[in-house]
């Protein structure tokens, strides 16, 4: 996680605006009407959708009314907020990821003291400049151990360490889900690591379970992400990208249950970044933030393995057995940038073998259901009205989604001018 871009980076975002509002923040009754809508699982066809008090009130065939204000679709395509499941956020990251339709973010390892403010603020339905988001806090790793940041000092698990009390701190800091790390290093020149034991392991997805929170495992290599099923982990939140899984390590995730998050903008090389910078329908909108980090160039290494391929070989087998993949960037690692890179991220699950349908499902309603996000992720009466209006038809062309004509967050209209340096 790249602390250092906060302080390179102090932005600001000029405002959320809705298109009308009656009281004290809210937004009046908006119709978006002649959409084709895709509603987090498939396409509807074309008809309207009310937002009312910061929801969605109806979907479809919505009659006139003179309190409505209306906001004409043209007969582009409506879909939900989208859904990074991997960032890790900093200052001013949020706001970049709103202005790019991420209208939730999952983080995977972060400062516990962003969480009580974040869980305000996803409760509410008022005007807000940020993606809402969801953390594990601070993950369970070992000294020594991945993430190398001697500058952060963070709690970690070692061999005498009563599991049960760390993981209840853990949910005492106010942890949504509980990361584990399971990264013993490698492949050369990278160094060994040292990192958690299978029954550590196991003790801590036991005792998240016991607390009702899910246990999700950062694990880059086959045999440690078999490992991590097999303890009982909800989720992976990266691909594997050491060897391509065969037909019965494939079958036993799917049997395991576990979802995958695959993350293949953090090992293309900056292929998304460049695709995105040279984007016309993009660039306008990027913060100087995003711009920085889509720009950064990953050191090459020599005899360096084709994560991209075997990740999303490994990917496309996933998908076929039935295995939930959602969408996740992994931001800001290696020339990915909050928000932007979901556009790239999406594209990769299409290449992997997803269609465009499963991949905006990946990055909307998916996510949702794995990690219990009840009121988002579809278009559906009683949804939170966090929605994205794209020309084009991104269930096609999945390039589509990089055409964001409007984004409402919580019924209000986004303003997406990016903020100066």
């Amino acid at each position: 996680m790249n602390r250092g871009a906060s302080r390179r980076h102090v932005l600001s975002l000029a405002g959320v605006a809705a298109i009308a509002s009656v009281g004290a923040g809210v937004p009046a009754p908006v119709v978006i009407r002649d959409v084709r809508i895709f509603d987090g699982e498939r396409v509807r066809g074309r008809g309207s959708v009310l937002m009312q008090d910061g929801r969605i009130a109806a979907v479809g065939e919505v009659p006139s009314s003179a309190r409505h204000q209306v906001y004409d679709g043209g007969g582009r395509t409506l879909l939900p907020g989208l859904i990074d499941c991997h960032v890790h956020s900093f200052e001013g990251s949020r706001a970049d990821a709103l202005r790019f339709g991420v209208t939730t973010e999952l983080d995977m390892f972060n400062d516990p003291s962003l969480l009580p403010e974040a869980r305000r603020q996803r409760r509410s339905t008022a005007a807000t400049r940020q993606a809402d988001l969801w953390s594990a806090g601070v993950g369970v790793t070992v000294p020594g151990g991945h993430p190398l940041r001697p500058e952060w000092d963070f709690p970690r698990v070692e061999s005498g360490t009563d599991i049960e009390r760390f993981v209840a701190d853990r949910i005492a800091e106010g942890s949504d889900y509980v990361k584990v790390i399971l990264e013993n290093g490698g492949p050369p020149p990278r160094p060994a690591l040292p990192t958690l034991t299978p029954g550590q392991v196991r003790r801590t997805i036991a005792a998240a379970h016991r607390h009702r929170r899910r246990a999700v495992v950062h694990a880059e290599k086959l045999g440690l992400a078999l490992s991590a099923v097999r303890a009982g982990a909800d989720g992976l939140v990266h691909a594997f990208w050491d060897t391509v899984a065969g037909a019965a390590e494939i079958a036993g995730i799917r049997r395991a249950g576990a979802f995958v998050v695959p993350t293949l903008s953090v090992v293309d090389w900056g292929i998304g970044a460049k695709e995105l910078l040279a984007d016309g329908r993009v660039t306008p909108w990027l913060s100087p933030t995003q711009q920085y980090l889509l720009r950064q160039e990953p050191q090459d290494r020599p005899g360096r393995p084709d994560f991209l391929g075997i990740g999303s070989a490994n990917v496309g087998l996933l998908h076929a057995a039935g295995v939930p993949v959602l969408a996740g960037t992994d931001t800001p690692i290696r020339a990915n940038a909050n928000g932007v890179s979901m556009l790239a991220e999406v594209a990769h699950l299409v290449r992997a073998g997803l269609g465009p349908p499963a991949a905006l499902a990946a990055a909307t309603s998916a996510p949702a259901r794995a990690f219990g996000l009840t009121d988002r992720g579809r278009i559906a009466p009683g949804l939170r009205a966090d929605l994205v209006l794209v020309d084009g038809d991104p269930t096609t062309d999945i390039t589509d989604l990089r055409a964001i004509k409007a984004i409402w967050k919580n019924g209000h209209l986004v303003d997406r001018t990016p903020p100066e340096e």
